[in-house]
């Protein structure tokens, strides 16, 4: 998938079927369908990014995210879906049993012959942008005398607002991402990692993300993933589940990339991986995907005198006083649209068809999912006293 351009392109309207709360929308293949149970997201009719922009690949349609569970005692790995690329891989499509949604949650329930029940639930929650979360819930339950151990993987090919290649950033648990902190775009893994990892599309608008979102491990005590890795998806896939090796060096999601996607761009992804043995542990495992910040930042416009016709404004962020570039502001004088342009590195954008604006001129900009909406009014300059 190719990068989005400006925070002023217009999104794509929701595609039907799917579940969420106007927030997120959770598309999950029914069992019809290669790859039942997995599924994608995108942002919801009220979400502050617009509705209808990836979080997740595939535009509404599940398939390059995906769950794998290796059977440590057998050495069998399950894959959803038909992408085997190893010898002891194979698919949970003939094992499944049920694929059932229900108001905003999807249950998937496979039965592996003579070893394990496997059960995944999605699940929508909340009631605004600040609470709520989708979760994806794994449960194994094997069903022989002795008890296996298994590793689990969760492959998630992160696509913000259209930009495949997101950077990622690692912070406390329940923090928000901070868009003027360093982020990394080479590959990285975090052992047993108790933070979120949140992913920003940096690169669609470099230096100024319009979309980001914080992953995070839940579930039971113990549960914590033993690995978090931040991945060249491509060949993620096709590395076995616990192999992958990350390459601090290697850049996944610059213009320079040297991982790319069929389309040519840049493609990261998020791996998890956790370790259970169904013999001592719960082996329940989760995470949870959810907006970063819960709510945009407050932004601050300044607009400035009009001189000759043109007149500069200013976007920056309230708290810091940085400039925020690549945002669209729009100029408006005599009930009339005078301008639309996008702030520079400086957050400034100027209009120079302001000419008989005695009244002066607003300035807006429409706000994102990293900065609140702000407005601001500019008139001529003021007569010097004699």
């Amino acid at each position: 998938m190719t990068a989005s351009t400006s925070s002023g392109t217009s999104p794509a309207a929701l595609p039907p079927g799917g579940f969420g709360n106007g927030i997120f929308q959770a598309y999950v293949n029914g069992r019809e369908r290669p790859g039942a149970g997995a599924f994608t997201l995108l942002t919801g009719e009220q979400n502050p990014a617009g509705p209808g922009r990836d979080v997740l690949y595939g535009g509404g349609v599940p398939g390059t995210s995906f769950l794998r569970v290796a059977d440590l005692g057998t050495g069998r790995v399950y894959v959803q879906g038909q992408l085997l690329t190893h010898a002891d891989e194979e698919s949970l499509d003939p094992s499944v049993r049920s694929v059932r949604i229900d108001g905003a949650e999807s249950v998937t329930r496979w039965s592996v012959r003579d070893a394990f029940d496997l059960e995944q639930r999605v699940q929508v929650s909340g009631t605004t942008t600040a609470d709520s979360r989708v979760a994806v819930t794994t449960r194994i339950t094997d069903t022989r005398t002795e008890r296996h151990r298994f590793l689990v993987e969760y492959l998630w090919d992160t696509a913000l607002a259209g930009d495949d290649g997101p950077v990622a950033q690692l912070g406390a648990a329940g923090s928000s991402f901070r868009p003027f902190d360093p982020v990394s775009s080479t590959e990285q893994t975090f052992d047993r990692a108790t933070g979120d990892l949140a992913v920003a599309d940096q690169y669609a608008n470099p230096g100024a993300p319009t979309f980001a979102v914080a992953v995070s491990a839940t579930g039971n005590p113990g549960a914590v993933p033993d690995r978090v890795q931040f991945v060249c998806l491509p060949e993620a896939v096709f590395a076995p589940v616990g192999g992958y090796v990350t390459d601090p060096e290697r850049d996944i999601s610059g213009p320079a990339s040297s991982c790319r996607a069929s389309t040519g761009a840049a493609d990261s992804g998020l791996l998890l991986l956790w370790s259970r043995d169904a013999a001592q542990d719960d082996t329940t495992v989760a995470a949870t995907l959810r907006m970063s910040p819960a709510t945009p930042y407050a932004s601050t416009l300044r607009a400035g005198p009009v001189s000759l016709g043109r007149a500069t404004a200013t976007l920056t962020d309230t708290a810091t006083g940085h400039p925020v570039r690549g945002r669209l502001l729009v100029f408006t004088s005599g009930g009339r649209e005078r301008c639309r342009v996008t702030t520079d590195a400086a957050g400034r954008a100027a209009c120079d068809a302001l000419l008989g604006g005695l009244l002066g001129y607003d300035v807006d900009f429409a706000g994102d999912a990293i900065w609140a909406a702000a407005h601001a009014h500019g008139g001529l300059p003021q007569a010097e006293e004699a």
